[in-house]
Formats: structure tokens, C-alpha cells, sequence
């Protein structure tokens, strides 16, 4: 839990304590995990959202931090957050709309500086997709890695008090929990640690733990307000000292009901409540218990409205599988909570985005019902309430009687397709393919070819009698969760049968398989064309000279060029991207992490659908399971299932300064390579990036006429011809 200018105040009272990290040598460390990626320097890259994918040296820092750690010798066990309520207001957001506008006209102008500076305050590059990926990349790379079923804070703490860890590193937070020291930074460098100690905090402000914990809570955190009276404008700093002398003065619940008016107490008041049951109340995944339920007692014994601070508790399975990081927070927490929160603000708010949060509806329905089948009734009929970043997050109480908002339902799951795979007919049919690893490729066509010769995969489909055989090995699972997935993304039929889409993308080569199925994906939504997109409330900023529809047919090839090889991969040096960001492919790259993270949602939903019919498959399950970050051989992912990786949009960047060179075709390579210094091999990729859209067209011209998308057809036999032109002028 962040508390408003706590640690700040703790440096200026000099209760910040340093200490040599000789003295954790041999010791278990228990880690905040998203607090110590915060305190990660060289993790800041201001651009990262502008480019809408994760930046390629993340990995290699996260590796130095932890050979700093093995370096004394010290074992990190990291704890991610799990089903944490959403904040009830905006104090800890950092993106702020007027600074997003303002760095984009800033680099429209050509003032670079400023606007990465601008960036770097109105974005947040440790978000939600940044975190998973480094989750199941510490898995991989054998680290002691758990996602606390609630808090990271209460987990740590619980840890410290079980002897799991012997000492704790997070934020100044965490002394709201209970616990009496913590360290609040490391520096490798300096081989030193920065602590603080709750005893000693008390006897410098003379106050008891009780007072500190109603002085926290006065001077604000993401669940309560800063009470009124401590900030006498908005131009006066904040000091935490006056909320440290209001709380010795009389304890909180005296001073809630001196509010000026009654709306502004029970604004203010709901939140000290729902901040204090978090406080005192929060589960934990209990050691030696395998259970989860609050730090003090033996059950569940919360007060009345613990759901709908928390949600409703999940039966103990689901709990496992997310404790495990098979499953992340998301549909366990919309299924608990009763709520899906999409709080998140793209770097270019359009029309579009928003229009397919609501267009997502039946996947996320889908991926529900997959959790949910297994779960009790109550579950599986939940009404689930979807707030967006621009709806009003904290007012509960609708005078339309909620017609005017949108819901969730998980999907009925009765009738599904039972795939009769097993280790031996994968191992056999990775043999027939000549093939090693189970991915799209291979099941796409395994299934064409059973389809075709009336083959045993796909003979008595809704059948259980062969359920114990299923799923007997890695690649067994790994394979049946790909089918699943295959089958809820209309590229396998209902029925088993083969259909238009997959039938095309089976004709796909292996490395662009997954990009060719995200593309088709954003043709079925409509969001795959060259036409501009429509501001969603503020224009956009001038200076950008954004195009407005309708534009003429170059621009609209240019802009749907760009945006297809945008979803190819480039090969990276690590470091900061050290060249231009575009308008237009920040926007489309909103949209793109969108679809990309509902894929993840219905990956992770068939896992699970699967593991909760049988949980010991879960020991079946390697650590690179849902790895992205380190490639095998010929950069084959190590990731077991698909991991869907968030592309940067930096090959969409390169192919417009590729489609608007005017310059001497021999002097394109070397003006290329000096453009994009960062880049490893811009030619190479370039050439990847023409394959994929000659694939794609394909794919679109084969599809085109069945299934309606005969205007992007046309779209891409334009725009192919200018691609053409312009590689004949560069001799490419």
C-alpha cells in the first residue's frame, strides 16, 4: 500500500537507515516485486508506451539485479501482487491527459528532450503486461517466484512472521501490516541497503502503532482520500508531519465527523473503511496450510461486507493455480469481485479503443465461462460490471437502474469439444510433421490432415469416456489448450469441422504465425485498415498534423502498411529506443495490446479449464510455460503454450522511413543503419516484414469473399503496389 509522501518524510526526519548488504549474506530476502522493478533505474524508458510493446533490454537488466543477489550469496523470493481492488480515486495515477498532449506537440515541434521528460511522467512502464512477462521470465530463469492470492504487502508480512524470509524489502507501506522493520532500497553499486524500523519511527513522533496506522490513513492512499483539512489549498505542499499531529491529537473516527458536509464524509468515510478492512483484514496464501484466508485466525471470520471490498472467496483450486502463476489476477478477480476493470488509459485515447473494449464482450464472456464451468453455480451466473478509465470509477449508486452500463456474464460451457490427445498420437504426429514442438503450425495442420482422412483426433468430440488417457504429458496439454484456443477463435469449427481462417493461416510460415493470427484478429474487430482513427473526446494536438478522414489512397497505404509490419518483431540492441515515435502506430499499438492481452486472457482460461479437471497435470506444467523472453534455437520461444508477446511498433517506424526515402537508393542501407542506431539488423528485418505482408494478403484475398472483407482486400492490393514501387526505386 503507498502512503502519500510517507517516505519522503522519513528521509527528512533522517529515519532512513543504511546498512551494508553484508549483513543479508545467506540470508532469504522477501521481495516486493513490483516496488523493487519501480526502484530499477535502467528499467525507465520513456518511450515504451509510445512504442506499445515491452522494451528489449528489460530482460537483461532484471538478470544483472539478480546476480547482484547471488553475488552475496542472498536468496530473493518475489511475491507479485494478485486480486487487489481497484483504487478509489486518481491520487497515485500518473498519467495525466494535458502532459500526454503536451509531449506529443513536443516532439511534433522536434523538442525531444522535453517530450521524453513528458513521457516519462504521463506513463507508467511498469503496468500490468510488463509485470507478467517479467513474472513468468523470473519463473523461467529459476527464481523463487509466487503471486500473492491478494496483497504482495500481507503475503511479505505473513512470510517475515512464518521465518519463511528474514527480512523484507517493499515500500514504507508495509509497516501498516504489522511489520516492525523494512528495507526501502538496495544499491548494488554501493553494496549498501537503505531500512527503516517501526519502533524506532514511534518513539521519534511519540505515538503509538495505532496512531501511525490513522496518520497514514489521513495523509492518503490509494483507497482513502487526504483528509480535507490536512492541504489548505492546492498550492501549498502536503507535509505529513500535520497528518502525524492530527492523529495524536484524537484517534480517526473522531475526526470523520467533522467534514463540512455529509456528501464529503461518506466519500471520505467509505474509504478509511474499506483501507482499514484491507489493513487488519487481507488474506494470505498460509505456508504449511496450503490454504488461503486472513493472517489472524483460523477462518474466514471478516466482517459483512468483506465482498464487496474483496469479492467473494474462491474455492481452493483456483487459488492454487493462481498462487502457482498459472493463472494471473484478472478473470479470477472479475469472477470474485463481481467487476472488470479496464483503468488504463491508452497513450492516444480514440474512438476505437473504446469501441473495442466493448466490442471484446464475447471473448472475455468466453474466458470466464472456461473458469467458470468448473466453479460453483453461484459463479457461473455472476453478473460481472465493466468500468472503463473515462466512467466514473467511484459513484456505485445509478439512477438508471443500470441499463445504461455494460455486463459481463461467463459464457455456458456445456456443449465443448473433447480432444482425444495424448502423448502418444502428439508424439506420433510431431513425427509424421517432422516437427519438435507443438504450436499453431503443428495443430493446424494435425487437424487439416484428420480432417481430411476422417482421422481418430477428431472422431467422437464431445465424449468423456477417454478423459483419463487426455492430457498425459507436456506436450499432450500444451497441445489441447492450443486446440481450445484454435476452436474459441473461430479458426476450428463448432463441430470440429476446418474453417476459411484456419484453413489460410496453416499455409503461414512457422515465425509468423502468431503475428498473421493477431492480424486476422484486428480484421475481425475492423480495426485492421488505413483508415485514421477518431479522437474519442479531446482533439488530437495540432502540432501532430494527424490526417482526418476521409484521406487520399496514399496516405491511407502508407498508414496501412506501416500498421501490419508494425506487428513483426525487429531485433533489437538493448538500450533505450534512440530514434523517432509515431502518432498514429502509438494509437493502433493501443489497440493492438488490447486484443493481445484478451488472446492471453483465453489461453490462460483453457489452461485452467483444463488443469481443474485434472489438477495433477499442473506437475506436468515446465517453467518456461508462459515464457516470451528467452528464445531457443532460430528464435523459437522456450514458451510451452503462446505467449503473445507485445510487439514494439518499432519495424512500422522503420517501414515508413523506408516507404518516404527520397534519398539515392544506394544510400538507403547506410542512411537506414545510422537512422536507427539501435536497431541489430534493419535490412534483415525489413525484408521478414515484406513476408509477412505478402502472407497476410494472402491470407485477406483467400478470405476476402466468404467472409465480407472484400474493402481491406482492395486496401491491400493498393497499397502493395506502392510497396512495390518503392522497393523497385531501392533495388529491395
Amino acid at each position: 500500500m503507498r502512503v502519500r509522501h510517507l517516505q519522503s518524510h522519513l528521509h527528512e526526519e533522517k529515519l532512513i537507515y543504511q546498512g551494508s548488504l553484508e549483513v543479508l549474506r545467506g540470508q532469504r530476502l522477501g521481495i516486493d516485486a513490483v516496488h523493487w522493478l519501480r526502484s530499477i533505474q535502467a528499467l525507465k524508458d520513456p518511450f515504451a508506451d509510445a512504442l506499445g510493446g515491452v522494451p528489449p533490454g528489460i530482460f537483461g537488466v532484471v538478470d544483472k539485479e539478480l546476480e547482484g543477489f547471488r553475488r552475496l550469496s542472498i536468496t530473493p523470493v518475489f511475491v507479485f501482487q494478485g486480486m487487489t481492488p481497484g483504487p478509489k480515486h486518481s491520487m497515485f495515477v500518473n498519467r495525466m491527459d494535458q502532459q500526454m498532449m503536451d509531449a506529443w506537440a513536443l516532439l511534433a515541434s522536434g523538442h525531444n528532450n522535453e517530450a521524453q521528460r513528458f513521457f516519462a511522467v504521463s506513463t507508467s512502464r511498469i503496468n500490468g503486461d510488463f509485470v507478467y512477462f517479467i513474472f513468468q521470465h523470473m519463473r523461467h530463469r529459476g527464481c523463487e517466484v509466487l503471486q500473492a492470492p491478494y496483497f504482495a504487502g500481507t503475503q511479505l508480512v505473513h512470510f517475515a512472521e512464518q521465518g519463511v524470509v528474514q527480512a523484507v524489502f517493499g515500500p514504507p507501506g508495509l509497516l501498516l501490516f504489522g511489520l516492525s522493520m523494512a528495507i526501502v532500497n538496495i544499491d548494488f553499486n554501493s553494496a549498501t541497503f537503505d531500512w527503516i524500523d517501526l519502533e524506532r519511527i514511534l518513539e521519534k513522533w511519540t505515538m503509538t502503532r495505532e496512531q501511525f496506522v490513522d496518520a497514514c490513513m489521513l495523509a492518503g492512499t490509494e483507497y482513502c482520500l487526504t483528509f480535507p483539512y490536512l492541504q489548505v489549498d492546492q498550492v501549498s505542499r502536503f507535509n505529513f508531519d500535520v497528518a502525524v499531529n492530527v492523529a495524536k491529537q484524537a484517534p480517526l473516527l473522531s475526526w470523520l465527523q467533522t467534514f463540512p458536509t455529509e456528501e464529503m464524509k461518506v466519500d471520505h468515510m467509505e474509504g478509511y473503511c474499506v483501507c482499514k478492512l484491507l489493513i487488519q483484514s487481507s488474506p494470505v496464501f498460509h505456508v504449511g496450510e496450503n490454504s488461503v484466508r486472513p493472517s489472524t485466525g483460523h477462518s474466514f471470520q471478516v466482517p459483512n461486507d468483506y465482498p464487496s471490498v474483496l469479492g467473494d472467496p474462491l474455492p481452493s483450486s483456483l487459488y492454487f493455480l493462481i498462487v502457482s502463476g498459472v493463472l494471473s489476477a484478472k478473470l479470477p478477480q472479475a469472477l470474485a469481485k463481481g467487476e472488470w476493470l479496464d483503468k488504463s488509459q491508452p497513450l492516444v485515447d480514440t474512438v476505437e479503443y473504446r469501441q473495442l473494449l466493448s466490442d471484446l464482450t464475447d471473448y472475455r464472456q468466453r474466458a470466464l465461462g472456461l473458469v467458470a464451468r468448473h466453479l460453483p453455480l453461484y459463479f457461473r451466473s455472476k453478473r460481472i460490471l465493466c468500468k472503463a478509465f473515462w466512467e466514473n470509477m467511484q459513484n456505485r449508486r445509478s439512477c438508471d437502474g443500470g441499463r445504461a452500463r455494460r455486463w459481463l456474464t461467463p459464457e455456458k460451457m456445456q456443449d465443448v469439444i473433447r480432444w482425444n490427445i495424448n502423448a502418444t498420437n502428439v508424439a506420433q504426429e510431431l513425427q509424421r510433421q517432422g516437427m519438435t514442438k507443438v504450436d499453431f503450425k503443428f495443430c493446424l495442420a494435425w487437424h487439416a490432415n484428420e480432417f481430411l482422412t476422417d482421422g481418430p483426433l477428431i472422431r467422437n468430440l464431445r465424449s468423456d469416456s477417454q478423459e483419463a488417457g487426455r492430457g498425459n504429458d507436456t506436450k499432450a496439454v500444451s497441445a489441447i489448450v492450443h486446440f481450445m484456443l484454435l476452436e474459441h477463435l473461430g479458426l476450428i469449427a463448432d463441430d470440429g469441422g476446418m474453417t476459411v481462417l484456419g484453413d489460410v493461416l496453416k499455409d503461414s510460415p512457422w515465425q509468423l504465425q502468431e503475428p498473421c493470427l493477431v492480424a486476422l484478429e484486428m480484421m475481425k474487430f475492423g480495426i485492421l485498415s488505413g483508415d485514421p482513427f477518431e479522437a474519442a473526446e479531446r482533439p488530437f494536438p495540432e502540432q501532430v498534423k494527424y490526417p482526418k478522414a476521409p484521406v487520399d489512397p496514399h496516405t491511407k497505404s502508407l498508414l496501412l502498411l506501416s500498421r501490419v509490419m508494425s506487428l513483426v518483431p525487429m531485433k533489437l540492441k538493448s538500450g533505450m529506443w534512440n530514434a523517432d515515435v509515431d502518432f498514429d502506430l502509438a494509437a493502433f499499438h493501443s489497440l493492438v495490446r488490447l486484443v493481445k492481452r484478451a488472446l492471453r486472457h483465453l489461453t490462460e482460461a483453457s489452461l485452467v479449464s483444463v488443469l481443474l479437471r485434472n489438477l495433477h497435470r499442473v506437475r506436468l506444467l515446465p517453467s518456461s510455460l508462459l515464457c516470451a523472453s528467452a528464445p531457443g534455437e532460430e528464435g523459437e520461444s522456450h514458451g510451452v503454450l503462446p505467449t503473445f508477446m507485445l510487439p514494439r511498433a518499432c519495424m512500422g517506424i522503420v517501414c515508413l522511413f523506408f516507404l518516404k526515402y527520397k534519398g539515392e537508393a544506394k544510400s538507403f542501407p547506410r542512411e537506414l543503419t545510422a537512422r536507427f542506431p539501435c536497431c541489430s539488423q534493419p535490412l534483415e528485418d525489413l525484408a521478414m516484414a515484406f513476408l509477412f505482408w505478402e502472407d497476410l494478403k494472402r491470407c485477406v484475398l483467400k478470405i476476402a469473399d466468404p467472409l465480407g472483407a472484400q474493402e481491406l482486400a482492395a486496401d491491400m492490393k493498393a497499397a502493395s503496389e506502392v510497396l512495390a514501387r518503392q522497393k523497385q526505386e531501392l533495388g529491395l
